[in-house]
């Protein structure tokens, strides 16, 4: 099979979404038009569409070459269009609308019996083409055939596929990442990311950081899911882009107005066992200019061990308005509240509960606006604040029987800044420089006094993508002033080789640090290099590798710094589907090591291996199965090894159209496996629970 054009991106995306079985809204949006076309086929055997590029600049920058693709219909009727591969020197700013229609009418005419088999081998040819995907991680977007880090993301189709509740949810799909749960859903969650832990990674939420300042910790089961519309985690030092970012970027992207309906929404109710409810509303839509996403939810649980109940409450909205002359404002207010009840201690000797509560605010203003062809300007201010309570009793039987020994830490925090960014974008160059500013403050008790603690943050960043044929290369620096740990200098240069339509090389290397907390003057460094390759030139797969070498200067409880190197490989593997079926494996192996004695860094994954399996007609059924396995060396009485298996149907008797409820049911970890880092905080035995959904 000769290689296929290389159409715009808007098209590739538009036959993944096909691929994946998502043709709800197809035939209700084609309306009047296909039941015009119906009759002109019965008086044609053929139609010839033109395909226009809509770009009044493409002369000076593009050159074309014809191909033919003709798509069979029906038995005697077939569409037949010319498609123009478009080898760019200047931005894909054209759309193929044309394209779009005509594959609009192959799958709302063609038979019901095609769409299962014929629509399949349609999308075998496009698995994996990466120009259909842009990712933001760095500091503008790009199409991750020209992104040099390697990067996995998760889109909300396929967070609503797994039923997940929170971001710690979503995170066990996303190979590379291990996911403790210490004790159910919306728990507090340690993560690692390649070997490196939470600490060390940079979660943003709407351009926030989302790590405290205290001990550089992400709440991330505080995140609702069904807020998320993709996240996209880049794994290895990100500090030339975002600063303290030592071990990568875990990206949160929200969902955005729905910018074709003035009006429309989900509804969503789930319960489970141990008294596990999710109940959730959103509404969203566009009138004129202005657009509105907004959403709140309840999630509670009586706990899966003893004193380990949950109650998240939250609520998020963004508006967007779209200037007359071209750009763009945002606004975005979330707020989360959680009462949690932490663990509980009944022993002979000793008697012990731990609870805490959690307030979280986030707003964020922003506005891009086209100065010239080539040049935009955006202005970002944000704040957040973050308070905290925990409280704690314990008893001594033995030693104290009339005493209950009794502590509160409480800390609050607050992050208030800006951005200033320029952009400049010409037929081959992306040129991003800005200035951050943030004003980091925290205020909490030590010792029976309070303490207030604040630093004034800035950098400045440089970052380019320069592509030249087949190449692409993405220098950058960038200069922060942390404050109290001094100032950090933090370069990175990657490059990528395109060697066909089917296959794309990368490198990377840069130089990254993190700062453990704001009460202390001290800072973490790594140098971090990559080489990886993405493919799929094997019919019907398509394949990720990639090497990493990481060597950082780590710092310890007392405050010494020591020497490690982590280094390993990390794979993917997915299928096309086959019978509406689809597989996907995933494999990590990480060698964590000390450089003083070479010996093995304990509760650190040496192995992770994700696997995964997914069923969709596109009508009625969706069944998506995942399993997850850790092995590595707990020196906290942990147990790893086993497989956690959890699987999600949904079913839609009447459809995928609006007002047609969704079922859904999911048995979590169904063989009861034991995956857990301490004994204290056991992962959750097999658990049930079901519930429905409705959009309208």
């Amino acid at each position: 099979m000769a290689p296929r054009p290389k159409f715009s991106a808007l098209y590739d995306a538009h036959v993944r979404k096909v691929a994946a079985g998502k043709l709800r809204g197809y035939r209700r949006r084609a309306g009047s038009f296909i039941m015009n076309f119906q009759d002109f086929c019965q008086h044609a055997s053929h139609l010839l569409l033109s395909v226009k590029v809509l770009d009044s600049k493409s002369a000076l920058g593009y050159r074309v070459s014809s191909n033919e693709i003709q798509l069979k219909i029906k038995k005697n009727i077939s569409v037949r269009f010319t498609l123009r591969h478009i080898e760019r020197h200047r931005p894909r700013l054209h759309t193929l609308s044309v394209l779009l229609v005509t594959c609009l009418l192959f799958f709302c005419l063609s038979p019901p019996g095609l769409r299962g088999e014929e629509l399949e081998e349609e999308t075998l040819s496009v698995l994996g083409s990466s120009d259909a995907d842009t990712i933001a991680t760095g500091r503008f977007s790009r199409p991750v055939s020209r992104t040099a880090e390697n990067v996995s993301v998760i889109s909300a189709e396929e967070i609503e596929a797994h039923n997940a509740h929170t971001v710690s949810d979503i995170l066990k799909l996303i190979p590379g990442i291990q996911v403790d749960l210490q004790t159910g859903p919306a728990s507090v969650v340690s993560i690692t990311v390649q070997g490196a832990d939470y600490n060390h990674v940079l979660v943003l939420f709407d351009g926030i950081p989302w790590n405290n300042l205290m001990s550089n910790f992400p709440d991330l089961g505080l995140i609702p899911a069904r807020i998320v519309e993709r996240i996209e985690v880049s794994k290895g030092a990100a500090s030339s882009s975002w600063g303290p970012a030592l071990g990568g970027i875990i990206n949160i992207v929200t969902k955005s107005p729905e910018p074709d309906r003035k009006l429309s929404g989900t509804i969503s109710a789930s319960h489970g066992e141990h008294n596990t409810n999710d109940d959730s509303g959103e509404i969203s839509g566009t009138a004129g200019n202005f657009g509105y996403y907004l959403s709140g939810g309840y999630f509670g649980t009586g706990g899966f061990q003893p004193n380990t109940n949950e109650r998240l409450r939250n609520a998020y909205q963004k508006l967007s308005y779209e200037f007359p002359g071209g750009g763009r404002a945002l606004f975005s207010f979330g707020y989360t509240e959680v009462n949690r009840g932490n663990f509980a201690i009944d022993q002979p000797d000793i008697t012990a509960k731990e609870d805490s509560w959690g307030r979280r605010l986030t707003f964020v203003l922003s506005a891009t606006k086209p100065l010239t062809e080539y040049l935009d300007l955006q202005l970002t201010a944000r704040h957040s604040s973050n308070d905290n309570r925990i409280s704690s009793e314990a008893t001594l039987p033995v030693l104290y029987p009339d005493t209950v020994f009794r502590s509160t830490l409480d800390w609050d925090e607050k992050i208030s800044g800006g951005s200033v960014q320029l952009l400049l974008h010409t037929s081959n160059n992306t040129l991003v420089a800005g200035v951050d500013l943030d004003k980091d403050s925290v205020s909490f008790l030590r010792d029976g006094e309070r303490v207030d603690k604040g630093e004034n943050r800035w950098g400045f960043y440089l970052n380019d993508s320069f592509a030249f044929g087949p190449f692409s290369i993405s220098p950058g620096i960038r200069y922060d002033i942390t404050g109290n740990a001094g100032n950090q200098w933090s370069p990175s240069f990657g490059a990528t080789w395109q060697v066909n339509e089917q296959t794309t090389v990368r490198s990377y290397v840069a130089k990254g640090y993190s700062l453990p907390s704001l009460a202390l003057d001290s800072v973490e460094k790594v140098w971090t290099a990559q080489v990886g390759v993405e493919t799929s030139a094997i019919p019907h797969l398509w394949l990720k590798a990639t090497l990493f070498h990481n060597e950082l200067d780590a710092l310890l409880d007392d405050l010494s710094t020591q020497h490690q190197v982590k280094e390993g490989v990390e794979t993917e593997v997915r299928t096309a589907p086959f019978f509406h079926t689809s597989f996907f494996l995933g494999y990590t192996f990480i060698d964590a090591r000390r450089t003083s004695d070479d010996s093995v860094i304990p509760n650190r994954p040496r192995h992770l291996l994700l696997l995964g399996a997914r069923y969709d007609d596109g009508r009625i059924l969706d069944v998506a199965v995942t399993g997850r396995m850790a092995d590595l060396q707990s020196d906290l009485n942990g147990r790893y090894g086993a497989m956690v298996w959890d699987g999600t149907l949904t079913a839609t008797p009447w459809g995928r159209g609006d007002l047609m409820p969704h079922f859904f049911v999911t048995l979590h970890n169904v063989f009861d496996g034991d995956q857990y880092l301490t004994d204290q905080f056991k992962n959750p035995r097999r658990w049930l629970e079901g519930g429905v959904r409705w959009r309208f």
